[in-house]
């Protein structure tokens, strides 16, 4: 095995286990994300949100980019239909610039060009909920944190020694999904197992205003299977293991010298993402826990045109960490390192590429109470193979103003390593590059005011950060180079009324003023304006959601009505508009209906991309655990 499983202290992914994140559930108003440990809301300098994934789910948002666009300040672009690329862009900052995990495990692949991570073919059965968590992070997870961190959250074993849970659904496009998955507990081991599935035909990728759309579907097909294990052997002394296997593949249509073109030959035959983790807990007295784990991500990637295969990209990253945490009334403190060995294999543009790198890192963080503000630090130092160390920092406080608010302000730097294929790509690749970097400073708030005869009937926030990037990888000529600096001033609100018992509004808005200061043009596909609206009502056995989605205009990479590439210009804004009802005839059967883009608006969420046109699901959930409570009748 790799140098990779050399002893170190804890990886910032793996802070998640430091307390079980099965304890936390989408009622609680805990984020674990924010600080590593189940910390309120409350008591957070940061700017957080939680996706209920069932909610989710219900509303038609079958994958992570789908549920990922309804969180304020997010944007989450697909190149098509589900199943299609998609980035993830969080408060302005770039999509290989916010860090995706699951269960605290980094996802992004490490044989991508810019090392993104593609949000587009993660289904959702296996998870429980989503937690954002916006602002540079690197501090607690080191490379690619700069603009925030997203972590799925798995299922995890519970009561009872078997609980089945059945989900099917289908739809336009000759769309169908399902999942199955259960859950228990036996003596002293949890389990919990599932089994996604998605096949659709899809639509055409090419927007019917370029000439060469034929109307020639683009489908797409997915699979996971997920498992998450716990065994307890005394109050001291904890196992767990985690693994998880996608594997998708997908139409696209790639023309010549980049434009765009029909071509129904072209597939992703092979997009693989295989993860295992195994780990130990230790607790000693109640206020001391260390934790050890180790474990592989493998992702492979491969082309094919024609049944002809194209360019492949394989890559690997093994890691393992040990954490101590020390935990009072008041206080929380946490100390560790990872190790990680990382390699990619690929062959692009018909040139073979292979490069590795090991890298280790060390954190502390602290968290408590100093005369009634709460305070959070952490300081995180990594060093990589080839270019060195790099330290990062955070801090914030968090006060309460009045009886339901509070004000926050926060500190912190952040960065990203280079991808292997930017430092070892032929003739373009640059073995000297130098992290990207960021340092970034945000005020906010929040509160609630008695209205409508509840004491949280109105609920509110507002957020301000300013973020200032160097050492911009881009091009140099035809090798990359440190090149560019940009600012981002991006500012927040969001607004919930509860009028009553059985129904809630929620408005979100966010300003996104992104630039490339080198260049003083405008970062592309950050739209300067973004609404969010989500409306939900619940009666009875009936709950209903009606959703809007406007994004603005923004620069984008541009295609003219014949698919011919025209460098960069300004896009329109658009709207979208998708409505879901659901029934529970019983205390654990759901049936649902969503429908996205109501309106059925013609749009592009990437320039010369076709979105979705209006489409229907019908799904039913059982679940014999649930139970769903009744508002009693007004």
């Amino acid at each position: 095995m790799h140098d990779v499983f050399k002893v170190g202290l804890i990886a910032a992914h793996s802070l998640l286990a430091v307390a079980p994140t099965h304890a936390i559930t989408p009622e609680d108003d805990v984020i674990v994300t924010a600080t590593g440990s189940p910390t309120p809301q409350q008591r957070l300098p940061a700017d957080t949100a939680v996706i209920d994934v069932d909610a989710a789910r219900e509303r038609g948002r079958v994958t992570l980019d789908a549920a990922l666009a309804d969180a304020p300040g997010i944007q989450a672009p697909r190149t098509g239909p589900i199943g299609q690329q998609a980035s993830v862009f969080s408060g302005g900052f770039e999509s290989n610039q916010t860090l995706v995990l699951f269960d605290g495990v980094r996802l992004d692949d490490p044989s991508t060009p810019e090392g993104i991570f593609d949000a587009g073919q993660d289904l959702l059965g296996d998870a429980a909920r989503i937690e954002v968590v916006q602002g540079p992070m690197s501090a607690l997870y080191g490379s690619g944190a700069l603009g925030g961190v997203v972590n799925v959250l798995p299922r995890r074993g519970g009561d009872g020694g078997f609980n089945p849970r059945l989900e099917a659904a289908a739809g336009s496009f000759a769309t169908i999904m399902g999942t199955a998955s259960a859950d228990g507990g036996l003596g002293l081991f949890r389990y919990a197992v599932t089994a996604d599935g998605y096949a659709s035909e899809g639509y055409d990728i090419v927007p019917e205003r370029i000439a060469t759309h034929t109307g020639e579907r683009d489908g797409a097909a997915m699979t996971t299977l997920t498992g998450v294990f716990d065994f307890k052997l005394n109050e001291e002394i904890e196992f767990d293991l985690l693994a998880r296997r996608r594997e998708a593949s997908a139409e696209y249509d790639p023309g010549f010298f980049g434009n765009i073109a029909e071509n129904p030959d072209a597939e992703i035959i092979q997009n693989d993402v295989a993860l295992w983790r195994a780990g130990a807990a230790w607790s000693p007295a109640p206020p001391l826990r260390f934790r050890i784990s180790g474990g592989t991500l493998e992702t492979d990637r491969v082309a094919a045109d024609a049944g002809v295969v194209g360019d492949e990209y394989h890559g690997a990253r093994e890691f393992s960490d040990v954490s101590a945490t020390w935990r009072t009334n008041a206080w929380t403190l946490q100390f560790g390192a990872q190790a990680e060995d990382e390699r990619i294999e690929a062959v692009s543009f018909g040139s073979s590429i292979y490069g590795e790198q090991s890298h280790w890192g060390g954190y502390a963080t602290a968290q408590g109470a100093v005369v009634g503000v709460d305070v959070t630090a952490a300081i995180r130092h990594d060093d990589f193979e080839g270019f060195g160390g790099q330290t990062t920092w955070r801090a914030g406080a968090s006060v309460r103003a009045g009886r339901q608010g509070r004000l926050y302000a926060a500190y912190g730097t952040a960065y990203r390593a280079p991808s292997l294929y930017e430092r070892f790509v032929p003739f373009f690749g640059a073995t000297g590059l130098q992290p990207e970097s960021a340092i970034s400073w945000e005020i906010g708030g929040d509160g609630a005011l008695a209205l409508f005869d509840r004491p949280d009937g109105m609920k509110f926030s507002a957020l301000y950060r300013r973020s200032e990037i160097e050492d911009l990888i881009g091009f140099s000529g035809f090798v990359y180079a440190n090149v560019d600096r940009a600012e981002i001033d991006f500012a927040e609100a969001r607004l919930t009324l509860r009028p009553t018992h059985w129904f809630s509004a929620r408005v979100s808005y966010a300003n996104t003023d992104a630039r490339d200061t080198v260049a003083d043009e405008s970062l592309l596909r950050r739209p300067r304006h973004a609404w969010n609206g989500q409306f939900d009502a619940e009666y009875g056995a009936f709950s209903a959601n009606l959703s809007w989605r406007q994004v603005g205009a923004r620069m984008d990479t541009v295609y003219d009505d014949f698919g011919v590439f025209a460098g960069t210009g300004r896009v329109a804004a658009y709207d979208v508009v998708s409505a879901s009802v659901s029934w529970a005839p019983s205390e654990h059967a759901t049936l649902f209906i969503a429908a996205d883009n109501v309106l059925d608006e013609t749009y592009e969420p990437v320039n010369g991309f076709a979105g979705a046109p209006r489409s229907i699901v019908v799904g039913v959930r059982y679940d014999p655990r649930a139970n769903r409570g009744r508002a009693p009748s007004d």
